[in-house]
């Protein structure tokens, strides 16, 4: 079970991809305080599943009276995800919010929106998820220069 952060957690970080869900609780200083999985990634979800999926793992964080900004990356930006999320076109900046797409929410106290994945025309390659986690990274790194490399299913080196 969840632990009750109700009144602690200032927004909800989100990586939904094909075989998990994974959410983490960050409270007002930027400081994760929980976190949670489940195995409800995009191939597990039934249609129109996605908010009672993710409310399953987040709800006992969420606010009553106010609305807690969730903001997702991965799969469920896809066309059969959540909702579609347009790739960015590379060269580009991380992380814009003018990039996010607005998901519709049933339940009033969750705000839902996806991070656009990445796409490179020559060779062809995208990523979605993998940009936020490069992003997080080079923010605490801010004098990296070298190349990342994130291992999994779809190794991607950046």
């Amino acid at each position: 079970m969840t632990e009750n952060l109700e009144g602690q957690t200032c927004w909800i970080a989100v990586d939904w991809g094909s075989t998990h869900l994974r959410v983490w609780a960050v409270n007002a200083s930027g400081q994760v305080i929980a976190q949670d999985y489940s195995d409800q990634g995009l191939n597990n979800i039934q249609e129109n599943g996605f908010e009672r999926a993710l409310l399953d793992l987040v709800e006992p964080w969420l606010n009553t009276g106010r609305v807690t900004q969730a903001v997702a990356c991965g799969v469920v930006g896809a066309r059969q995800g959540w909702c579609e999320s347009a790739y960015q076109e590379t060269p580009c900046y991380p992380l814009q919010a003018a990039q996010f797409t607005k998901v519709s929410c049933e339940d009033k106290r969750l705000a839902v929106t996806i991070v656009a994945g990445v796409m490179q025309a020559h060779p062809v390659d995208i990523m979605r998820g993998e940009e936020t986690q490069i992003a997080g990274f080079l923010s605490a790194q801010s004098d990296f220069n070298g190349v990342v490399c994130l291992p999994g299913t779809h190794a991607k080196w950046s």
